[in-house]
């Protein structure tokens, strides 16, 4: 049923995912120029979580052409659900150790990449050779969950963060958040009834959330430093 609705919405669907794939990479590039001049570990976090969050975007992008290989379609798939869960997952440890050391938490990103790599070759290893990779449709709604539970303790955090409640140019970047969760809420109801207009305002929704949180993030002050203890 998915792959029948990914075929009937698949130009609609390829355009509005690699839009919002491009604003996924736009966001990291941003804290990539702040991170070349702060240096910070946690600025690097951002720049890896929204990296993730951006290719998997794009992997989703590229299984709308490939509905027909079977093999080919679930790999891209567990692939998008491990890159779009792992970014969430990244941004939402930036916030948790926030107030760690950056030794400390350089060690949290890197152990994280480091684990994403062998996940990575697995899913591709066991994919092209056909053998015991499990159809993703089994486990979507774990991945779906597990993004709105990194989503909502990002919100929280941003939402209690005492500099961002004093600075008018970044009250609506929980807005962004919030939308971005929203759609992810979205992609759990339709793993569970799939239909074309819960994927198309799923899509819809992310594109906005992450526009938003690119117009907070290009309103003055530009100050690194300012930026960097905001968000």
């Amino acid at each position: 049923m998915e792959a029948l609705l990914f075929e009937q919405n698949s130009s609609m669907l390829f355009f509005m995912y690699m839009i919002s794939g491009i604003l996924g990479a736009v966001i990291s590039v941003y804290f990539l120029k702040i991170y070349r001049v702060i240096s910070s570990a946690h600025i690097c976090g951002l720049v890896i979580g929204f990296a993730l969050v951006a290719f998997s975007d794009f992997f989703f992008s590229m299984t709308i052409d490939v509905t027909n290989n079977r093999e080919i379609y679930n790999v891209l798939h567990w692939l998008r659900l491990s890159f779009v869960s792992y970014g969430f997952i990244v941004i939402g440890l930036v916030y948790y150790f926030k107030k760690y050391t950056e030794k400390k938490f350089k060690m949290v990103i890197k152990t994280a990449l480091i684990s994403l790599i062998p996940i990575g070759l697995s899913l591709v290893v066991t994919g092209i050779g056909n053998s015991f990779l499990p159809d993703f449709h089994q486990y979507n709604e774990y991945f779906r969950i597990l993004n709105l539970v990194a989503l909502g303790y990002i919100i929280l955090k941003i939402g209690s963060n005492s500099e961002l409640q004093t600075r008018s140019d970044l009250f609506v970047l929980p807005v962004g958040f919030g939308i971005v969760f929203l759609s992810q809420y979205l992609r759990l109801l339709f793993t569970v009834d799939p239909t074309s207009l819960t994927l198309i305002i799923s899509g819809v929704l992310k594109i906005a959330g992450l526009g938003i949180i690119i117009i907070a993030l290009a309103r003055k002050p530009k100050n690194p430093v300012i930026i960097k203890k905001s968000f």
